[in-house]
């Protein structure tokens, strides 16, 4: 009964970060944000999506 009610409770976890992140990708962006990835400079993280090394041909 205890391994039913863990895998229930995951599942409810699992479908809340679903619902949440799809959410999420359907809010629009505040004024002023729509265009990042041409400005930004601001932090070095290279994982970071507006980072412009993901914008760069390769050889540069």
């Amino acid at each position: 009964m205890r391994y039913i009610l863990a895998a229930l409770f995951f599942g409810i976890l699992v479908l809340v970060y679903i619902g949440l992140y799809l959410m999420n990708k359907k809010t629009p962006l505040p004024e002023g944000c729509e265009d990042l990835k041409a400005d930004c400079e601001g932090c070095h993280d290279f994982s970071c999506t507006h980072h412009p090394s993901h914008y760069m041909e390769k050889g540069e």
